[in-house]
């Protein structure tokens, strides 16, 4: 499935605003530890051939990412390690990441793997609402301009409103069509397991963003009442 926004997208909005002023559950799969290779303490993990994911390996991604937000509420937990000087926010903030999985003793690799396929179903998800959106939008625009056709006081006004009708019209096909489009059988797969998760996969997202967000404003020099901003 891909994402659907475009100019007519805008234009149905635009079109409900005006008339609004004018008038599943996965499969069971094989237990945790039968798909690792490996021990706790090895990292050469290799996923499994189908790319599909058990509710006990999104559990221990919950758990990494918890004590992730956790460790970032301690002093100095922003606090580059030896030889990660000058590294980036984004690389920051996975370092933490490996830390705290290192911490629970949870493969990196796997931990990395797992968090990638967690991505692609929350994508996967995010993209089905979005086209559903979409199609909501675009139909209720539709149903608004069919509504004014009979009223349209002459023929010009009539053959603008049947050309803004054909336009969302093939719009709406154009979505429908990408809706359709079914995403990898992984994927697929994937969005049953994490499904139950999604709520508290969404709660520590939001509290590590706010943590992160937090620490930066807090590592910003501070400007003195009075003091010119900075770059003046």
């Amino acid at each position: 499935m891909k994402g659907s926004c475009s100019p007519l997208v805008l234009a149905a909005a635009l079109v409900l605003a005006t008339v609004a002023c004018g008038d599943a559950t996965s499969p069971q799969r094989a237990p945790l530890e039968s798909r690792r290779t490996g021990g706790a303490g090895s990292e050469g993990y290799r996923p499994p051939a189908d790319g599909v994911l058990v509710a006990g390996q999104v559990e221990t991604f919950l758990k990494v990412r918890e004590a992730t937000a956790r460790s970032l509420t301690q002093p100095g937990a922003t606090a580059p390690l030896e030889g990660e000087e000058g590294i980036s926010g984004a690389t920051e903030a996975r370092a933490a990441e490996i830390r705290a999985a290192r911490s629970l003793s949870v493969p990196v690799e796997e931990y990395l793997w797992v968090r990638e396929r967690i991505l692609e179903a929350e994508a996967a998800a995010l993209t089905a609402k979005l086209n559903a959106d979409v199609l909501a939008l675009l139909d209720r625009a539709l149903s608004s301009l069919r509504d004014r056709r009979p009223s349209a006081p002459d023929d010009a006004s009539r053959q603008i409103l049947d050309e803004q009708i054909a336009a969302f019209e093939a719009e709406a096909a154009r979505v429908r069509r990408e809706a359709a489009e079914k995403e990898p059988p992984s994927v697929r797969a994937n969005l049953g397991v994490v499904a139950p998760f999604r709520q508290r996969l969404s709660t520590v997202a939001d509290e590590l963003a706010q943590l992160r967000a937090d620490a930066a404003a807090q590592a910003s020099p501070a400007v003195a009442p009075g003091s010119p901003a900075p770059g003046r």
